[in-house]
């Protein structure tokens, strides 16, 4: 999806899950990775990766001069930040090689999603009209919503491209490849995002009845990750998809098993709804 879609459909997911719907800006989070162009849909749509981006993003979005749209603080406050870790790159031993590549990770993130925030802002602004809600506009700190939105962007990509989301474990792509088949491709590609026809997509997602449930944040995490690993091709071994529950859900200090056949249910039911609403324009004849 385009990064308005994606803010839609995170606000939407944040409502049936009880959560901030403020945390929807962090559903773009992963576009940051279109700079440079090798790192795009890569670097920061690998669910290894998307911790350390969630925290940069929490601080830097709530840290000051984002709420306000106030970007020359930003600028200043990632001017600080870079200086800060090119100093303690300088100081790390040649051999230190883990050391660099976090470092080098988080001067990334700063620099890239400061850029990016101005833009940030203009889809969550754009997107209170359709979820109408105001809430959306007014930026989260709370982890578990901003968790959840940044998961559903790799999880929405699907319909676009394939993903790599489970790299370094498994390079196998997850994608919404029945989809495809049944579309035209080419006019879907050409046409489906184009303002006229994007946009009430948007308006007719977000009001569909599917949002109308109660979800429970955890294990929503857990359920997209599952359907992300059952979209891949070659199927993507049970026990990279299970790591990569684990570990995503220990990064948010969530050690429970989490029961989520409901939620899963529920993917099931989005994705149907997602597919019908496409099909009435882009069905292959």
């Amino acid at each position: 999806m385009d990064w308005g879609t994606h803010v839609v459909l995170a606000a939407k997911l944040l409502e049936s899950c009880s959560l901030d719907k403020g945390a929807s800006i962090y559903s773009v989070i992963p576009v940051i990775d279109k700079e440079p162009p090798h790192f795009h849909r890569v670097y920061a749509h690998i669910l290894e990766n998307q911790p350390d981006f969630l925290d940069v993003a929490m601080e830097v979005l709530n840290g000051g001069g984002a709420s306000e749209s106030d970007f020359s603080i930003l600028n200043q406050r990632k001017d600080e930040k870079l200086k800060q870790f090119n100093v303690e790159l300088a100081k790390l031993p040649s051999d230190d090689y883990e050391g660099k590549r976090r470092l080098e990770k988080k001067i990334y993130a700063h620099r890239r999603i400061v850029e990016e925030t101005p833009c940030f802002i203009n889809h969550a602004e754009d997107a209170v009209d359709i979820v109408e809600d105001e809430s959306v506009r007014n930026i989260s700190a709370d982890k578990l919503s901003a968790a959840v939105s940044l998961l559903s962007h790799t999880y929405f990509d699907v319909w676009n491209n394939p993903v790599q989301v489970f790299l370094p474990s498994c390079s196998y792509c997850s994608a919404q490849w029945e989809f495809w088949n049944n579309v035209d491709y080419m006019k879907f590609r050409s046409d489906f995002y184009k303002p006229e026809n994007i946009i009430p997509f948007r308006k007719e997602i977000a009001k569909s009845k599917v949002w109308n449930t109660k979800l429970k944040p955890e294990a929503i995490i857990k359920a997209m990750i599952i359907r992300m690993g059952e979209l891949g091709q070659p199927a993507i071994p049970y026990e990279v998809v299970d790591m990569g529950v684990r570990d995503f859900l220990r990064y948010l200090d969530i050690n429970d098993y989490q029961k989520a056949d409901k939620e899963l249910e529920f993917c099931h039911m989005l994705e149907n709804e997602i597919h019908e609403i496409i099909y009435k324009n882009y069905r292959k004849e």
